[in-house]
């Protein structure tokens, strides 16, 4: 697949804009890596991610999490990476998506974790066009992605953390650094 030339047609409500345009994902993406200073490998994880439905999950839970990292995070990428996952779930099987119009949230289900993304902002998407089911009140793990978001993004690339992640030498906690 060529990544960088990717486009997904993001499905509008009706009467919200004015056609259903292509729009690269790839572009949207390198930008906010950029944005983060992520490092060769990660965005070469990020090409990786981008091939597989759990990938572009993983992925946009990755840049999110980094948008502490930076003054003002440009996520123009979110809605385009979250409708390629969904687009990609229907056709391999990786993930499957659920749209809760009540939280104003966009789940994924993959087979080792559960992401959810808040979408009410993105109110001219017809999110229930992009999902494969819609349920009011879904009952997610609630639990935190963002902690190991960057270990994730990597498994895409198959590289080993020793790789990315370096020792503090200073403190004796074991405690290991991003090198993004």
């Amino acid at each position: 697949m060529d990544i960088e030339n990717r486009t997904v047609v993001i499905p509008r409500k009706e009467d919200t804009t004015k056609g259903e345009e292509p729009v690269k994902v790839w572009p949207l993406v390198e930008a906010a890596l950029n944005e983060i200073d992520a490092d060769q490998p990660t965005h070469q994880a990020a090409e990786a991610a981008m091939e597989v439905s759990d990938g572009c999950a993983t992925l946009a839970n990755f840049l999110i999490s980094q948008a502490e990292q930076v003054e003002k995070m440009d996520y123009r990428f979110k809605v385009p990476l979250i409708v390629l996952g969904a687009k990609l779930a229907r056709e391999d099987g990786g993930a499957e998506t659920i749209y809760d119009p009540d939280e104003g949230a966009f789940h994924f289900e993959t087979d080792e974790h559960q992401f959810a993304f808040e979408v009410y902002e993105d109110w001219t998407v017809d999110w229930e066009r992009v999902a494969d089911r819609v349920q009011e009140n879904y009952n997610w793990d609630g639990v935190e992605k963002q902690v190991w978001a960057l270990d994730w993004l990597m498994a895409y690339l198959e590289v080993p953390s020793d790789d990315y992640m370096v020792d503090d030498e200073d403190e004796d906690d074991d405690q290991y650094y991003s090198r993004i």
